[in-house]
């Protein structure tokens, strides 16, 4: 009996309802198979409600377990087993396991266990009042099916007559090849033809760089270690040599295509270890670090209490976190945001250090840049990445390590010359764009407003 696990008390408080008790009034039904129809709207409760018993309950009974997943996962898979042999189920939930890590196990249970009839997703329309759900209407069929066939209605609206109608005007048809494998891609057929073309004639790009994509700096307390120019200029104007410990700092938000907003933000960067390979050993390291770096003891003091708690130290409070990357920060790299709305990789060779909002590729290469920077990567990733939201009004895609390192890369054989060519007009390109968008970053304000609204005439 999975009740063991839980006492009395949780018990009570969770109220279980068996469904094969006569006593319910519903035994019979599930004596002669189950239901022929369940329809649902579960309760939305986040995994961190739910409680290490419960999921030690939940791993033990659905196999749609996953330590992360939130509770509606296990209301589609229990919907299930309570429905007869060929009996339709429905359910609006969140739509967050079409694209989630913990949702992989539920995508393989539709994907293997029941007939997919139809996905109705509304995004980010508000369909429950002050609530953002990002609902889905999930409709299926209890029996198993070696060819899946089912619709596709990407919501955009909401003020239409009915449901129904919306759905015969806007939906897709898709197949097996839009949920197969770890992620879905709900994308037309064309669509899709045109990215299993891409990945068979590509490698990864995680293949590609050689894995060599880093997160940005997590310093654990912003407000300490992440500076303004005034406070910079207040540190090393009488210590000029302080300087060494500061460096130019963006985070994601900075970052644009082809583009970075520098707001002349610094960051001290004093890395794990640092104070020990240059102290001498056998004093007071912060006697040490006061002396021979007066200015920046001074401005990190006043933080002190705050950055000895944080878990992102080094090996003493004014120290940054263990790194094992920090001087390929100051090497030329491709830095992108983890969340954008678009492509937007940028070059860097300056040695800026970035936040923990950014990624970077530790690559010294525009024609990757050019490639990952075109609206067929674009197109491509978002149909295969996490979204904030619907990906075609605006939504937000997460460039997260994970989905980037799959992203499907053409590697050039430089021993064909139609391919050799094609490399250098994509690095010509690519300089030209860069070289524009320095030459926008250079003129004042008033010429940018006038260059954009000429662009947009």
């Amino acid at each position: 009996d999975q009740l063991t696990l839980f006492d009395e008390e949780e018990k009570e408080r969770i109220n279980p309802f068996d469904w094969h008790s006569k006593s319910t009034g519903f035994g019979g039904i599930m004596e002669k198979g189950g239901f022929d129809v369940v329809i649902g709207n579960p309760p939305y409760v986040r995994q961190e409600m739910l409680g290490e018993r419960f999921k030690l309950y939940a791993k033990s009974k659905f196999i749609t377990f996953a330590s992360t997943a939130d509770l509606y996962v296990y209301f589609i898979e229990q919907s299930h087993k309570m429905l007869k042999k060929n009996g339709l189920y429905g359910i609006i939930c969140s739509n967050k396991f079409i694209r989630s890590n913990y949702g992989k196990a539920l995508r393989k249970f539709i994907e293997t266990k029941v007939s997919l009839l139809a996905l109705i997703d509304f995004g980010e329309l508000p369909i429950f009042h002050k609530t953002g759900t990002f609902p889905v209407i999930i409709l299926t069929q209890n029996k198993t099916t070696k060819l899946q066939k089912f619709t596709y209605a990407p919501i955009k609206r909401l003020d239409f007559q009915l449901l129904e109608n919306e759905v015969k005007i806007i939906g897709k048809k898709l197949n097996n090849r839009s949920i197969t494998g770890d992620k879905w891609s709900l994308a037309s057929i064309e669509e899709i033809e045109i990215f299993e073309k891409m990945r068979t004639s590509s490698i990864t790009l995680g293949t590609y760089v050689d894995y060599k994509i880093y997160s940005g700096i997590k310093t654990g307390l912003n407000k300490a270690f992440i500076i303004d120019k005034k406070t910079k200029d207040l540190i090393i104007g009488k210590n000029h040599f302080e300087n060494e410990l500061i460096k130019p700092f963006v985070q994601g938000d900075d970052i644009r295509k082809y583009n970075i907003n520098f707001r002349n933000k610094f960051i001290i960067a004093i890395k794990y270890g640092w104070t020990n390979k240059n102290s001498d050993r056998s004093i007071e390291k912060w006697q040490w670090f006061k002396k021979n770096y007066p200015s920046t003891a001074e401005h990190l003091s006043k933080f002190s209490n705050a950055a000895k708690k944080r878990y992102d130290r080094g090996q003493y409070w004014w120290e940054l976190r263990a790194c094992e990357y920090y001087d390929k920060f100051e090497k030329t790299k491709i830095v992108f945001p983890d969340i954008a709305k678009e492509s937007r990789m940028a070059y860097d060779k300056s040695g800026l250090y970035v936040g923990n909002t950014a990624y970077f590729i530790s690559q010294d290469d525009l024609y990757l840049l050019g490639v990952l920077n075109s609206k067929l990567i674009y197109s491509y990733f978002k149909r295969n990445a996490t979204v904030l939201g619907d990906p075609d009004k605006g939504g937000r895609l997460r460039w997260i390590y994970q989905d980037v390192i799959k992203i499907p890369i053409h590697s050039i054989d430089f021993n064909k010359p139609k391919e050799k060519a094609i490399h250098e007009k994509m690095v010509k390109l690519v300089d030209k764009m860069l070289e524009l968008n320095k030459k926008k970053t250079a003129l004042p304000q008033a010429q940018k407003e006038t260059k954009s609204n000429e662009k947009s005439r």
